[in-house]
């Protein structure tokens, strides 16, 4: 259907907690949710916030200290995070929602479907993320490819005691290894910039919480219908993508990968091809 409001507006939801979730907006019709990564914010879905709000309601959220939300002092983890997109859902008025998640914002639509069900939600979306991404050492290769074990607990404390740390922040240099090496110089410095934004220590404690989940066995009870886009990034192995769309019974797979290879920014890299592909799977 055609848009009347094809502008970006910001709105926010005030939680019970106090904390105060802001979200961009554009376009009118069923709500179209997109949730960023860890460390990222909803300026991310730019071009999908111009480009698919030609069809749908499209909301691209902040997480609690994340871009334009506040910024409290606890509450850095996925079940928060999920229980404050349900406070958004609620109090937006949103219902038969396509909800969409990048990165850790998969595992806050896996947390809200254990919490909440299925319940205002129509369709689901999830970008390059792994469903386990602590790697058990006793696992064998094959094993760790299908959960996206791509971390060991070694790496992962060294990582969040840097993010802790007075020296140089460490996100700089993930975000330099999960983009494509095509990916514009001046994309990849304000992808940096935008992930900067977002309090060390906080990312730190999200970051911790975000690795030691593991997903896997809520896959196969998961009945709305899904897309699984890979992007095809050295982070998340595109076995752990394909394993999720076989467990998931309505599942469809897709590939997007950046214009010269895998990234684990699909929509920012290829936003023509990511939208194509978005489009093809959502009803108009």
């Amino acid at each position: 259907m055609g848009s009347s409001r094809k502008q970006v507006a910001t709105g926010e939801t005030f939680c019970a907690d106090g904390t105060i979730i802001r979200h961009l907006e554009a376009g009118d019709g069923r709500p179209l949710v997109l949730l960023p990564g860890w460390s990222q914010t909803s300026q991310t879905f730019s071009q999908q916030l111009t480009t698919l709000a030609q069809s749908w309601r499209v909301l691209a959220v902040d997480h609690r200290g994340h871009g334009r939300s506040s910024v409290p002092h606890v509450g850095y983890h996925i079940h928060r995070l999920a229980a404050d997109l349900r406070e958004v859902f609620v109090a937006q008025g949103l219902d038969h929602i396509h909800l969409l998640g990048h990165s850790m914002g998969c595992a806050v639509i896996w947390s809200y479907l254990e919490l909440f069900g299925d319940d205002r939600i129509a369709s689901l979306v999830f970008v390059d993320q792994m469903p386990c991404a602590l790697r058990n050492p006793n696992w064998t290769d094959a094993r760790a490819l299908e959960a996206g074990a791509s971390m060991d607990a070694a790496g992962l404390f060294a990582f969040t005691d840097l993010l802790r740390g007075e020296g140089v922040d460490p996100r700089a240099e993930f975000l330099a290894e999960v983009t494509s090496p095509g990916i514009a110089s001046g994309d990849l410095d304000w992808l940096v910039a935008q992930s900067l934004t977002v309090d060390r220590r906080h990312a730190a404690e999200l970051i911790f919480d975000v690795a030691t989940h593991d997903w896997r066995s809520l896959m196969p009870h998961i009945e709305l219908p899904t897309l699984v886009i890979a992007g095809d990034s050295v982070n998340v192995p595109i076995a752990s993508q394909r394993w999720i769309s076989r467990q998931i019974p309505r599942a469809r797979f897709a590939r997007v990968g950046g214009r010269r290879g895998g990234t684990h920014f699909p929509f920012l890299e290829n936003p023509n091809a990511f939208d194509a592909a978005l489009s093809k799977f959502l009803p108009g």
